[in-house]
Order: structure tokens, then sequence, then C-alpha cells
């Protein structure tokens, strides 16, 4: 059998400018047999340093290298990717919360229908790869399904607990595909070092389902939490932390002071976060000043007391 690297695309529809609004899909067929493995990013636009990592690793594979089939979509929202924004611009819904999505519903419904029914066809196994956004940093992934899966990715922390209704990753548990989500990166400051250990995950994951040759890397124990908290500020305005980059992924006491909110005008603070639980693993921060809202994701922290 002849490996070949092709792309095709999954098309939705037209827009209003008359340009066609469709998705494209890298299918790499490999010289021997193996399993179905489906890569996507950029569910979320914001979400970019994903989307490097992906080049970066169809830029270092030939079909020769490969046992199976490797299904890629670099950016699954394009609207969004397009407006570097969470959301699809033009009718503000968020895609990984409508799935699978509703071929008669809202332009984004309309768009996560037509992923699902094109995108989930034959995977063995999903890598669903995300990161903080423009803002925030992230560093951890989610047990799905594949605890091993999971673990292939060199991160500190493991979440295991309830997910979000209407994620793509869902969808595919749904249909009894080995899934793995990834969060790893966002908000610029180390996303050179976030891109290199994505790509080193993935490598590391699919030698683990067998699409590629080699030995599995065991990256050392994980904390493995089952409760997450989502802060989220009562005012808006500058966003000051008190704990960097270089923290995420470890914990502290409760009680810390993580960040303080201050009006961006009259410098006054506003509200000052701090670490909820006994022992705070820190799972997404702001590593530097940042613009916030009233409700934006400001940290996300790990329950360490059981981990």
């Amino acid at each position: 059998m002849t490996g070949t690297h092709t792309i095709r695309w999954v098309e939705v529809g037209t827009l209003a400018s008359g340009l066609p609004l469709r998705i494209a899909v890298h299918e790499i067929n490999g010289e021997r047999a193996g399993p179905t493995v489906g890569i996507c990013a950029s569910i979320h636009g914001d979400e970019v340093a994903p989307v490097e990592a992906i080049r970066r690793l169809l830029a270092e594979l030939s079909p020769a290298d490969i046992a199976g089939r490797l299904v890629v979509a670099p950016v699954v929202n394009p609207l969004a990717f397009q407006t570097h924004t969470r959301h699809t611009p033009q009718d503000m819904q968020n895609l990984n919360r409508v799935f699978p999505g509703d071929a008669d519903g809202w332009l984004t419904e309309q768009l996560g229908r037509a992923f699902v029914d094109d995108f989930l066809q034959d995977l063995d196994v999903l890598l669903d790869l995300h990161a903080g956004g423009a803002l925030a940093t992230v560093d951890y992934a989610y047990i799905e399904n594949d605890e091993a899966l999971s673990a292939t990715f060199n991160t500190p922390i493991l979440y295991r607990g309830p997910g979000y209704e209407g994620t793509f990753s869902a969808e595919a548990v749904k249909r009894d595909i080995r899934t793995v989500v990834t969060e790893f990166g966002g908000g610029l400051i180390a996303d050179v070092a976030y891109i290199e250990r994505t790509v080193e995950g993935l490598r590391n994951a699919l030698r683990h389902v067998g699409l590629l040759d080699g030995d599995v890397v065991d990256f050392g124990p994980k904390e493995i939490v089952d409760e997450l908290a989502v802060i989220r500020p009562h005012h808006g305005g500058l966003l000051v932390p008190e704990v960097g980059i270089d923290m995420i992924g470890t914990a502290v006491a409760g009680g810390t002071l993580l960040g303080t909110v201050v009006n961006a005008q009259t410098l006054e603070p506003l509200e000052e976060i701090r670490a909820p639980f006994d022992r705070s693993l820190l799972v997404l921060l702001r590593g530097v000043a940042t613009r916030i809202e009233i409700g934006d994701y400001a940290y996300i922290i790990g329950n360490g007391a059981d981990a």
C-alpha cells in the first residue's frame, strides 16, 4: 500500500460575504496497517499554540512513518480563529458547548454538526488540543476514558472529573473513541516551550496507540485531581498577578494571594483573588498583568488535598 498525504474540506455553507465556510482536514495514510487517529485544534479561535504544534508535527511526518491513518484538523472554527476569539463572532456561540451541533441551528451549531459527522467517522483515537487562550496560560490534561493515553503527555496534572456538556470530546467518548483533551499554553509568555511539549506529547501518544514506532516515554508521576475551581472576578479592570508563570503546576497554601483586580483608571484595588483550597494546585493563571472583565477566566485551581 502506497502512503499518501492529502487535504480535503468539510463544507459547511456560504457566508454572507459570499465566501465558503469550510474546514480543512489533512489525511495521511500510512504504508502499514494500524489505527485511525484524529487530532484537532482551535475549536476555540484564540487557542493558537496547538495549531503551531500540529504544523510542526505534520512537517516532521511522512506516510512511511505511519501505521494506519492520521486525520488532522488544525483549525476547527476558522471564523473564531480569524478574529482571535473564543466564540464564533457571527452568533457568539461557544462551539465547544454545542456539539454534536444542529444541521438547522445557529451558524456555530451547523458548523459543529458538519464537523462531527465528518471527522469522527471511523476514529479509534481522538487527541483534542486546547490552550489557555489569548491571556491565560494553562497546563493539564483530562482523563476522559483512557488514563494511560492521557498520561502520555508531559504535564504535572491530570483532571478526572465531570467535564462540560456539548464538548467535542464528550461526543467522541459517547462513540467509544479513546479520547484525551490537552490544555497546554496560551497567553504567549511560554508558548514556545508549550508548543515543543505538545509536539513531544503527540508523538508519544501516537507511539502509545501504535501509529508510530518507538518506545513510549514515561514522563514521571502526575497529580490526579477530581475537583477544579474556576475563579471568575466580580470586578473588571487590570489583573495584577502575585504568582508567576513559573508557579503553574505547583501547589500553594489556601488563602495565598494569587492576584488583585484594580481599577484601570483610578488604580484603586477592587478585589483580591486567593487560593480556595488548603492545598491549591495552580492549573491556569495569568502570568503578567492583563485586562480582565467581570466573569472572565482568572484562575483554575485544583483541589490538591486528595490528589
